[in-house]
């Protein structure tokens, strides 16, 4: 009985282990993603056309224009040995030339455009991963740094503020001092001018006449602007003179004491005031024979001095001026060092707020919008771009049309065309001898015959020696005229090989495989990825391995290996996935 109830405890326990791993198994299964993806990645996206041809021996080409107009140069004769690609004649094509040069600036600055686009659309997304990924603990840690930084650039900007108002009254000030001192000593240089002056006066012009008349009347001026005299001091004596102590006198001696602004700039107006009426005093002294030499060099000695003040107070004047420009400027320039610090700090506490607060749901979906906005600008431009490719392609093929250019290296055999004369679409003016000895000619259809150019890079595999063995070529010639095979529009394309080969002869059938575009380091992925809807292309993504979303793309070149260039809303390494792994 023992044994029977422990298997049945036992078997209990195994079902219920059993259930609880199927479940697990269960739960797993259903979070595990059904999708196959793809991953973007760079690479190059070639496009191929392939045909079939015959070898056939090398013979004369015939160059044609495949435009009409006047023949504007030709550049070979005939006996000239000319490489592949040479010029051998042209049209006159200035306003074909003009167009292509416009339509190839408006491709480049489409181009330009769309990178500076490109550049805005990646700055919104992330700023858009910021907003939904909210603030790190290490931002909030370096926010609150900045903001520590700001507030010390506020104090220091307050202190130096405090500074350079400081130092300004002090520059001002000590300047006052300087201009108080030097009108007082501007005051005694006039004050013994007047007593020069007064000497000379009582030596030889105390009379009535008229330069004695003249002498004392602007002594009497100058004593009363320089000195404070009252009344008509024009004849006292120089111990009269010395007792004054008013006009410019009194004015330095109150600016010496107390050196504000408006008393020393009233000193030095008054001193210079007073110097000016000296000096008309000392030019009313006649230098004539009724003074002696001696004298007449006094009064030059005086007048020079006098001069000399003078110029000196007016500097100092200016100077007051001066100083207090710098002084404001200096102040000015602290004061903006100062708002500025102030703003800083505002800033930083404002952003403090806005990474604490997280960011809402209107700026998340403005976010979102301004994303939508750019990228819609791209898509424009990109259509823009088409068109301006689209017409630089078309100028490009008139200018094509009016150059003569040899696909073939060989002599030139002969030569029907002259400068200056009219030449008629496809009406052979030139005629190459080929150096080499086989070409190959293969009829393109239709569909592809617009993807291939004179020059395309081309690989040839013959029948004889299979597809292992490859010959380098190149095509030469495009019919401009179609040729109908089975009743279907094809145009002859004749290929040259690059180099001579001793296995290759004329007859053998010839696999041709033409390089007609290609895209080096570009995003790609399969072109089976893609999601069409009308005229718009999408890939889907998914976030949760469930459910899918689409995103809208710009393609550009198809490859022929599956592959097909993305040219706009993927990025490398992004994860789309397989639209036939998506249960419908």
């Amino acid at each position: 009985m023992k044994k029977k109830k422990w298997y049945f405890i036992a078997g209990g326990i195994l079902i219920v282990l059993v259930i609880a791993i199927a479940g697990i198994s269960a739960s797993n299964k259903n979070k595990k993603s059904t999708f196959e993806y793809y991953t973007v990645e760079k690479g190059n996206v070639s496009q191929e056309v392939t045909a079939t041809g015959k070898v056939k021996p090398a013979e004369a080409i015939d160059f044609a224009f495949e435009a009409s107009g006047k023949v504007a140069a030709v550049n070979v004769k005939v006996g000239d040995k000319v490489e592949s690609g040479k010029v051998m004649a042209s049209l006159k094509n200035n306003d074909v030339s003009a167009q292509v040069s416009q339509a190839s600036a408006g491709v480049e600055a489409a181009k330009s455009v769309i990178a500076q686009y490109q550049a805005q659309l990646d700055v919104q997304k992330v700023k858009l991963q910021e907003l939904k990924n909210g603030s790190r603990p290490e931002e909030i840690q370096l926010t609150q740094i900045k903001i520590d930084s700001a507030k010390k650039s506020v104090e220091d900007a307050e202190e130096n503020l405090k500074n350079v108002q400081s130092k300004a009254q002090t520059d001002l000030a000590q300047l006052y001092s300087d201009c108080a001192n030097t009108a007082s000593s501007s005051v005694s240089t006039g004050t013994n001018s007047l007593s020069t002056i007064t000497d000379i006066q009582y030596a030889h012009f105390m009379g009535s006449d008229q330069y004695s008349n003249a002498i004392a009347d602007s002594k009497s001026n100058a004593i009363a602007t320089l000195l404070g005299g009252i009344g008509d001091t024009g004849r006292w004596n120089f111990w009269s003179l010395s007792s004054l102590n008013g006009g410019a006198k009194a004015s330095t001696a109150a600016a010496q004491a107390d050196p504000t602004e408006t008393k020393t700039i009233k000193a030095l107006y008054d001193t210079k005031s007073g110097l000016e009426k000296v000096k008309i005093t000392l030019d009313a002294i006649p230098m004539n024979e009724a003074i002696t030499a001696a004298e007449k060099s006094s009064v030059t000695l005086e007048k020079s001095s006098i001069n000399a003040q003078i110029t000196n107070i007016t500097a100092k004047i200016k100077s007051i001026d001066t100083q207090k420009s710098i002084n404001q400027n200096l102040i000015t320039g602290a004061q903006a060092q100062l708002n500025q610090a102030k703003n800083s700090l505002t800033s930083a506490e404002q952003e403090m707020t806005i990474k604490k607060a997280g960011a809402t749901n209107e700026q998340i979906q403005s976010q979102e919008a301004a994303i939508r906005q750019v990228e819609a600008n791209i898509s424009t431009q990109y259509a823009q771009i088409r068109s301006a490719q689209a017409s630089l392609a078309s100028v490009s093929a008139q200018l094509s049309k009016t150059v003569l250019t040899s696909s073939i290296s060989g002599t030139v055999t002969k030569i029907d065309v002259k400068v200056g004369e009219l030449s008629s679409p496809s009406k052979p003016v030139i005629s190459v001898m080929t150096d080499a000895k086989f070409k190959v000619e293969a009829n393109i259809p239709e569909a592809d015959i617009a993807k291939i150019g004179v020059g395309n890079i081309t690989k040839i595999s013959l029948d004889a020696y299979g597809a292992g063995v490859i010959f380098d070529a190149k095509v030469v010639k495009v019919d401009p005229a179609e040729t109908v095979v089975d009743g279907v529009s094809t145009y002859k394309v004749t290929f040259e090989f690059d180099g001579e080969d001793e296995r290759i002869k004329s007859g053998m059938t010839a696999n041709i495989t033409i390089s007609t575009a290609k895209q080096e380091g570009v995003l790609m992925i399969p072109q089976r990825a893609l999601v069409k809807k009308g005229n718009e292309t999408f890939v889907l993504t998914s976030e949760d391995g469930k459910s899918t979303k689409e995103v809208k793309v710009e393609v550009g070149l198809v490859g022929s290996d599956g592959n097909i260039e993305i040219a706009l809303g993927l990025k490398e390494g992004d994860k789309i996935v397989n639209p036939s792994s998506v249960k419908k």
